[in-house]
């Protein structure tokens, strides 16, 4: 009787310790966007003054939409934004990008599908995504 006792006092006193909850949880892989245009000859760039302040990005399997600003142009310059547009820890997935026309409406801007991917991470760290320009007056 005795030892029953001891066995099932023993039992109890070593719990079961828990599993960390960041070992089950999935790790999110993020991205960092800079965001330009591509011209109507199909150049490309990511350092040019423009009138659009910024992009907009939507999610097509979550629905989220982000917003990428376009930096100040320097002083006397005509077109009052700068880019790149950037962005900073965009979730993975498929975004379709696109530029915010601006004030002028100088400029008519389509869109691009990406779906963000390693491969497409440049040595400093970003993906570049190149928004279309359609027209320009």
């Amino acid at each position: 009787m005795l030892v029953l006792c001891v066995v099932s006092l023993t039992t109890y006193a070593t719990p079961e310790v828990p599993k960390p909850v960041s070992s089950i949880k999935a790790k999110v892989t993020t991205y960092n966007v800079r965001l330009g245009y591509r011209n109507l000859d199909g150049s490309v760039t990511t350092s040019v003054s423009t009138e659009s302040p910024g992009f907009t990005i939507y999610n097509q399997e979550s629905g989220d939409d982000y917003y990428a600003e376009n930096g100040p142009s320097s002083f006397g310059t005509f077109l009052p934004y700068q880019l790149p547009g950037t962005i900073n820890g965009l979730p993975a997935g498929t975004y379709e990008f696109s530029a915010e026309r601006g004030q002028g409406n100088w400029t008519g801007y389509g869109s691009i599908t990406v779906t963000l991917s390693p491969e497409m991470i440049g040595a400093d760290g970003y993906v570049t995504v190149y928004v279309p320009i359609a027209w320009v007056e």
